[in-house]
């Protein structure tokens, strides 16, 4: 079809490109219901900076699927993935997956039953134990104590379910991020029945990964990450969510290449 002569000069905007954002952790906060939770408040706020050449596209998936079938994808994969860490991936020396600027710092909690409290230590503090993971995560010392057989690892699906059965004696100890834990201690019938070791397993930054080869994706998701420093509806929206974000703005990631 022609364009009318009025028209034929304009050169009209292009549409921007769709990216699929994926969470992996479909718990509260980061997964309230299919439409709230802080994963769809961070891609309505990176949305607005993006715009005009980018749009996020929220999608919730679990952890080992997107192992499977996205990040398997090496790099043909063009989506993103929000809240994650390179120790999460494999990928600590940064050369599988591009890495945006820290989002914020999270620390793993290490949380046990109220009546048999453990006050960790070091990894040495969870030997003989029954620990409750998440299928699919990989979890510092903890994996390797599995594998020489000193700590024995019973998978769920979600932090939730471990934290129930740690408060039912089922399993002697789990560990769970501080962001998540924040948000599910609002049931103080279960929050009661848990003890939060005063140190934390680790503390870590936590990204947006992007595929290889999308270099500019990743130069417009920084810039939106800096400004999101200064955004009230970000920080509103981690304050409504049960985050103390002053609190979490004092932590520092334990290692090197974590730190902002």
């Amino acid at each position: 079809m022609r364009l009318l002569p009025a028209l034929a000069g304009l050169c009209l905007p292009a549409a921007a490109q769709t990216v699929e954002a994926f969470n992996t952790y479909l718990v509260g906060p980061y997964m309230v219901d299919t439409r709230q939770g802080l994963a769809q408040s961070l891609v309505d706020r990176l949305n607005l900076k993006l715009a005009p050449g980018y749009r996020l596209r929220l999608s919730h998936m679990p952890r080992i699927r997107l192992d499977t079938t996205e990040l398997a994808k090496g790099d043909e994969f063009d989506g993103a993935v929000l809240f994650v860490n390179p120790r999460f991936v494999g990928d600590v020396a940064k050369t599988r997956f591009l890495w945006s600027k820290p989002l914020f710092i999270d620390c793993n909690l290490v949380i046990s039953r109220e009546s048999a409290p453990l006050d960790y230590a070091g990894p040495a503090s969870l030997e003989g134990l029954r620990f409750g993971g998440v299928r699919g995560y990989r979890y510092l010392f903890v994996d390797d104590l599995v594998k020489a057989g000193k700590l024995q690892r019973e998978d769920s699906q979600d932090e939730l379910s471990g934290l129930r059965k740690v408060a039912l004696a089922r399993l002697d100890v789990t560990v769970v991020p501080y962001t998540i834990f924040s948000y599910l201690g609002a049931d103080k019938a279960l929050s009661r029945q848990l003890y939060v070791a005063p140190k934390p397993l680790q503390c870590f930054a936590r990204h947006i990964l992007v595929g290889k080869g999308s270099p500019a994706l990743l130069g417009a998701l920084n810039q939106a990450i800096d400004q999101l420093a200064s955004d009230r509806g970000w920080r509103a929206a981690q304050t409504y969510f049960h985050l103390d974000v002053n609190m979490m703005g004092g932590w520092s990631a334990d290692q090197a290449a974590d730190k902002p």
